[in-house]
């Protein structure tokens, strides 16, 4: 194997895939990116067995062949090298680099013994924005849950219907749902349920790579893939909960206020909460809201904020963080608020629709 690259290109594809290449335990090799030189470019794939990432670096190949190095070294030797091309060549159980007046050896392993990353010959594709379907992951991944103790809820639900596609989020504490348009109709309503782990690792690839973005996914298995990308991980076996029964369909009040003063407020609040609890307390009425905690040890905190109020009063206590989480995925500048009482969920909206809603459970005083 030999071949020539630019290494910016080289450094990108490894900043792609070598996050995924961990410990191995028992598999050694999975700590290694499999390299496959043919065809005129650069293969680049790693694995920990529940997710597989390629991606492809053009250059010039002058001796096609395959061969697996440490992703992490790899990764970082490359990243510090000048803005120059790069040659890699094999020599015994040795990857030769060589950049400029850089001259650098890794020892590495067989390509056989690397696993085999399943592919998806068949089933629908769906196809989108890359950007807007970055936005949405990253507007729900914080509400799925972090506990395996409910498998399909620590995943992220993507429901495909006819012209659009939707995220969904929960821990069965708040929840969060964000709607994005499809580039072309789906052929029929259908829904998976991708990793938490996974749907992080797509988020962060998503974050750097632009060009056609598409999903096309089995029983078992999905596959995104966008510009020179592609990333494949195994679905959550079970039923998503029917979510939608717990969105309020009606709401006894209505509040629009700026957001950035309620952050505000929340965080100084959130200062003076019992020591264990995340107790802040909202006072809806009139023209104000009132956002207020206190303990004996620390003393207390109240904040009167001026919004737009419709409907009935209420009180209501939530846990600080998960509203700030809400709020801070809320792309603008003035937040809408429902509220159906103190035993309701909360569900906070932008002013101007954008397919966003997030629910917060109160905590029953």
């Amino acid at each position: 194997m030999k071949l020539t690259c630019t290494q910016e290109n080289l450094a990108h594809a490894l900043s792609v895939v070598a996050p995924i290449a961990t410990k191995g335990g028992t598999l050694p090799i999975l700590s290694n990116v499999l390299m496959e030189a043919g065809e005129g470019t650069l293969k680049l794939s790693a694995t920990n067995l529940e997710i597989g990432v390629t991606a492809h670096v053009r250059g010039k190949i002058e001796q096609e062949g395959t061969f697996t190095v440490n992703g992490r070294l790899f990764s970082d030797y490359v990243g510090l090298l000048g803005h120059d091309t790069v040659t890699l060549a094999l020599s015994g159980e040795n990857l030769e680099i060589r950049s400029g007046p850089a001259r650098t050896k890794i020892h590495g392993q067989a390509a056989e013994e690397f696993p085999v990353i399943p592919t998806i010959t068949a089933g629908p594709v769906i196809t989108t924005s890359s950007s807007d379907f970055n936005e949405a992951l990253s507007q729900v991944l914080f509400s799925a849950s972090t506990s395996d103790a409910r498998p399909e809820l620590a995943g992220v639900l993507i429901i495909f219907e006819e012209k659009t596609i939707t995220l969904v989020g929960t821990d069965s504490y708040r929840l969060a749902e964000r709607k994005i348009e499809l580039s072309a109709p789906a052929a029929s309503k259908q829904s998976i349920i991708v990793p938490l782990r996974a749907a992080s690792e797509l988020a962060r690839i998503l974050a750097h790579s632009e060009g056609d973005f598409s999903i096309s996914f089995s029983e078992n298995q999905v596959l995104f893939s966008v510009g020179d990308v592609e990333f494949l991980s195994r679905l959550v076996s079970g039923t998503f909960p029917n979510y939608q029964e717990i969105i309020p369909k009606n709401s006894t009040t209505k509040v629009a206020i700026d957001k950035e003063p309620l952050v505000r407020a929340i965080k100084s609040a959130s200062l003076f909460c019992r020591q264990g609890l995340n107790h802040v307390s909202f006072q809806f009425s009139s023209d104000r809201i009132m956002v207020s905690a206190s303990a004996s040890a620390l003393g207390e905190n109240t904040i009167e904020l001026p919004a737009k109020i419709e409907g009935a009063d209420c009180d209501i206590v939530f846990d600080y963080r998960y509203v700030l989480d809400g709020l801070s995925a809320i792309r603008s500048s003035e937040v809408q608020i429902q509220l159906s009482g103190s035993t309701s969920p909360g569900v906070f909206t932008p002013n101007k629709s954008d397919g966003y809603l997030y629910l917060v459970m109160p905590i029953k005083q």
